[in-house]
């Protein structure tokens, strides 16, 4: 019987809406991951800024020997 009403019924509308759909999922997906790495990166910056902190002041170049510090023979 459906060859009186015109076989498959028109599906393009529900296909254009499942496409885009999908785009704004994938636009969500890459956001999201970007998001991420930036704050990935923070957090990896803060920890190495953390570590280095310290010996950034021992290392100081107005000292005579950088590793030994400040040399008292005057």
């Amino acid at each position: 019987m459906s060859g009186i009403f015109g076989g498959k019924p028109d599906t393009s509308g529900q296909e254009k809406q499942l496409e885009l759909q999908r785009q704004q999922i994938e636009a969500q997906e890459k956001r999201q991951s970007a998001q991420e790495a930036d704050i990935a990166k923070k957090t990896q910056a803060s920890l190495r800024a953390r570590q280095r902190a310290g010996s950034r002041m021992l290392l100081a170049e107005d000292r005579e020997n950088a590793t030994l510090g400040i040399g008292t023979n005057v």
